[in-house]
């Protein structure tokens, strides 16, 4: 079910995916594509529906799907090759997002779950967690043009933390509070040291 109250939910559903219709489907033409001269989609024809319209006609076995560019075997070589090598801002903004409502249509793929695993893992270690270390502006916005939406997310959210804790360090904390020695004990320290018993000896005598 669509989480209306989750925007990353709401953003990816707009993604396009190439779509092959098995039925025609009457009106709906150009609506899809605004460049068709076609009133109606015919049978067997291959447009690019937007996410929430794909999953019930995938569902429904109405129509099939073209895996898309950022998810085929070219691009997973090349993030499998490493973190650094694909800019995902503009290619593919709601990459995991998109990569778990496609997987779910494929009945959780094992190859392609692990694929999104991997990628995730990759680019968190080798993008995000060292991004958070000592940076100047410049290489911040050089690594942020590389992130996804997600990913963009969770380094800000990092950043904050980071910041909130060097804070919390550098506080300055109250010396701890030294108790003032009761009088009584030096007193009876001197009876002590004098031979003489003290005045809790003397009551009990």
């Amino acid at each position: 079910m669509l989480d209306l109250l989750h925007p990353l939910e709401l953003f990816s559903e707009e993604t396009p995916v190439e779509t092959t219709f098995r039925f025609g489907v009457t009106g709906l033409g150009k609506t899809l594509d605004a460049g068709s001269s076609e009133h109606d989609v015919q049978p067997g024809a291959s447009v690019e529906a937007p996410l929430w319209l794909v999953r019930p006609l995938v569902g429904r076995s109405m129509a099939s799907i073209k895996l898309p560019t950022i998810y085929g075997e070219r691009y997973q070589r090349k993030l499998n090759a490493g973190a650094d090598c694909v800019s995902l801002k503009n290619l593919a903004p709601y990459f995991y997002e998109v990569g778990n409502k496609l997987n779910e249509m494929w009945e959780r793929s094992p190859i392609f779950s692990d694929f999104l695993v991997r990628t995730f893992r990759s680019r968190y270690y080798e993008l995000i967690s060292k991004g958070l270390n000592s940076m100047t502006g410049e290489e911040v916005l050089l690594l942020c043009s590389k992130l996804s939406v997600e990913e963009q997310q969770l380094f800000e959210g990092g950043r904050v933390s980071t910041v909130c804790f060097d804070s919390w360090l550098q506080m300055e904390r109250p010396a701890a509070a030294r108790l003032p020695q009761p009088r009584q004990t030096r007193k009876r320290s001197a009876e002590q040291a004098a031979g003489q018993p003290t005045l809790k000896q003397a009551i009990r005598v």
